[in-house]
């Protein structure tokens, strides 16, 4: 594509799209650390609350009843919106990486736009590579949602063990269930967040 043969006004709109984009994943960015930052202040100043309380068991198991629900609700919106939020910024980094390849265009041999790794097949899956990203199953492990997916989990396998230990269950019963039940809960988080991203970025 000859240099000359641009339409200015083309490229000025592409350049604000560029521009509105990037913004848009610095705040989807910028939302998700500000969720995680919350529910995990939420979360310490609970577990140092109980702590508080802990001599005294009646108290104890009330203030727990009261804070564990509160906690596992409020873990699940955090997980649901930063799997949005996750996805949101994907699909602005596709649509990123489309202008870039036009700007590509313009000076093919020149060395000024890193190589988009495009094939074609998974546009998703390029965009995330010119971060420095591998897409892959093991990925979505390392997302700031797994994160708030396995403090979920933690937070569930409490609650369930201190539940069945109140009713005078076994600890081997109680330990034993609430590893069960927590690891299925990460489990189904990470199968959702797969199938979210799956849907939202195709």
């Amino acid at each position: 594509m000859a240099t000359e043969r641009v339409d200015p006004q083309l490229l000025t709109a592409l350049t604000t799209e560029h521009f509105v984009l990037q913004t848009a994943r610095g705040g989807t960015i910028g939302e998700a650390n500000g969720r995680a930052a919350l529910y995990l202040g939420a979360l310490s100043s609970a577990l140092i609350a109980l702590g508080f309380v802990a001599e005294d068991p009646h108290t104890f198991r009330l203030f727990a009843a009261v804070v564990f629900p509160a906690l596992l609700a409020m873990g699940w919106f955090t997980f649901m919106r930063m799997v949005a939020t996750s996805v949101e910024n994907v699909r602005y980094l596709v649509h990123i990486q489309r202008i870039r390849s036009w700007y590509r265009q313009l000076a093919p041999d020149g060395p000024w736009f890193a190589d988009g790794g495009a094939s074609g097949v998974d546009e998703a899956g390029d965009a995330l590579m010119t971060t420095g990203i591998r897409p892959g199953a093991l990925q979505m492990l390392y997302t700031a949602a797994a994160m708030i997916a396995a403090l979920n989990a933690i937070v569930l396998g409490a609650g369930i063990a201190m539940v069945l230990r109140g009713i005078n269950a076994p600890t081997v019963v109680a330990v034993t269930s609430a590893a069960v039940l927590g690891c299925a809960a990460f489990v189904g988080q990470l199968v959702l967040q797969r199938a979210e991203f799956a849907r939202g970025v195709a």
